[in-house]
Order: structure tokens, then C-alpha cells, then sequence
């Protein structure tokens, strides 16, 4: 390496432009400057919106990635499902309108998958999202009333484009619990975009939510801006999956 190339590699790790720090590894003998620059800043701007993406990911609190393309949606699985209002998510628009969704459907229906999925494609377009199981939220709640920070926490847990509120009802919500969970879904009513994930359609949140009046005023703010997923179907996609990986095994 020549002193003038140990010198463009420092400048360009110092200004963390990795693709231009090796640069001989991009560019083409014989074509026009102009080319080899513009294909180096197409490439360090790919990196960029990598680097981007991977750490919006991290921030969201993702347990796992998850993509739409290997979402199975199809209406021998999902025929209560309306799949073309499904893909459309994939734009983003109801961020844009600061429109709830929620999906409502038996154990192992893909909620959660379809969820993440759609939280991925917000990254990818640009918008903050983060990922809270509902009992872990009232949890982190809880603690943070206790040390007198809870109104830092919903300051900052409502700084984001697109929350994803995951499993609501699985544990049932005393009053406290339920209180929090309303502190949340008001303060996000019409200014913020909430992805719900329930196996219980609404008719029936009363049978985890036990106080009448608090249980009236979620579904009311939920139900009135939200696209609903109906991903009831004739079989659980994790039994589904289970019971073919099983017949293949006895296959070979």
C-alpha cells in the first residue's frame, strides 16, 4: 500500500466510510472516475442504511427477525384473514395515519411473526418501533412507578412511530396492571401507530381485563382507528409445522 493509499483508508476509517476506506476493492480499472465515485457512494450508501436498519433492530427489542416473505398467508390457512389489507401493511401507510392494528386469533396463528414482520418493514422505512410483550410492559411499569421515573418511561416508550403490544391476555391484569396498560393506549390514541396481538377478540377482553370501565375505554380507543386481522383458521401454524416436520422424519 502506497503512503497515499494508507493515507485515503485513515481519512476514510476515520469518517467511518468503510466502502471508500477500500475503495480497490469497488472500483474498475479503465472506467471514468465519475463512475467508479458514484458506484463507491451508491455502496457506502447501502452500508449506511444497513447500519441503519441494524441498529433501529437492536433498539426496538426484537426477540427475533422475522420477514414477510416467508409468512405463509394464504386462505387454506388464513380464510378469515383479508390478505390483500394484510400486504398493504407492508407500505407503511397506517403509520402515516397513525392507525392501530390488531391481530386476533388462537395460539400458534403466526401473530406474533406477522407483527415483527410488519415492525421490519417500518424499520426499513424509516420508522422507530418498539417490541413489548404486554405483561413485561405493565411489569417495567410497575418498577418504574416505584422509583418515581413512570413518567420518563411512557415519555420514552411513546417516542416511538410504531409500537408492537404483544400477547394481551395472556396473564389476566388486576387493576393496577390494567391501569397501566390504559396509560399506554390513550397517550398513543391517534397520535402513534400500536400493532395489538390478542387471542381473544374483543367481545372478551373483559375476561382479563376484570375492571368494566377500563376494559369499555381500551377496546373503544383500540377498535376505533385499528385495522383488525382475523388469523382464526382450522389449524395452529406451530402444530401445522410440528406435525410435518414429523411425517418427514418418519419418510426418510
Amino acid at each position: 500500500m502506497t503512503g497515499v493509499q494508507a493515507d485515503i483508508s485513515k481519512i476514510a476509517n476515520d469518517l467511518k466510510l468503510s466502502v471508500f476506506a477500500n475503495y480497490n476493492e469497488y472500483i474498475k480499472t479503465g472506467q471514468p472516475f465519475e463512475e467508479n465515485l458514484l458506484y463507491l457512494l451508491r455502496q457506502q450508501a447501502v452500508e449506511a442504511e444497513n447500519a441503519s436498519v441494524n441498529r433501529k433492530i437492536r433498539y426496538s427489542g426484537f426477540p427475533v427477525v422475522k420477514k414477510l416473505a416467508v409468512f405463509e398467508r394464504s386462505p387454506e390457512r388464513f380464510p378469515y384473514l383479508n390478505i390483500s389489507e394484510f400486504e398493504e401493511l407492508a407500505t407503511c401507510q397506517f403509520i402515516e395515519e397513525k392507525a392501530d392494528v390488531a391481530a386476533i386469533g388462537p395460539s400458534g396463528r403466526g401473530k406474533t411473526h406477522a407483527a415483527l414482520a410488519i415492525g421490519y418493514e417500518a424499520i426499513k422505512h424509516g420508522y422507530s418501533v418498539k417490541f413489548k410483550r404486554a405483561a413485561d410492559l405493565v411489569s417495567e411499569m410497575s418498577e418504574a412507578k416505584s422509583e418515581k421515573s413512570l413518567s420518563s418511561y411512557t415519555k420514552i416508550l411513546n417516542r416511538c412511530k410504531l409500537l408492537i403490544l404483544d400477547e394481551i391476555g395472556f396473564l389476566p391484569y388486576d387493576l393496577a396492571a390494567s391501569s397501566f396498560l390504559f396509560q399506554i393506549i390513550s397517550a398513543r390514541y391517534e397520535t402513534a401507530s400500536t400493532f395489538y396481538t390478542s387471542n381473544y377478540e374483543f367481545s372478551k377482553w373483559s375476561q382479563f381485563i376484570q375492571d368494566k370501565g377500563i376494559v369499555t375505554a381500551i377496546v373503544d380507543r383500540i377498535a376505533h382507528h385499528s385495522i383488525v386481522l382475523n388469523m382464526n383458521g382450522p389449524m395452529a401454524w406451530r402444530l401445522d409445522h410440528a406435525r410435518s416436520r414429523a411425517n418427514g422424519l418418519l419418510i426418510e
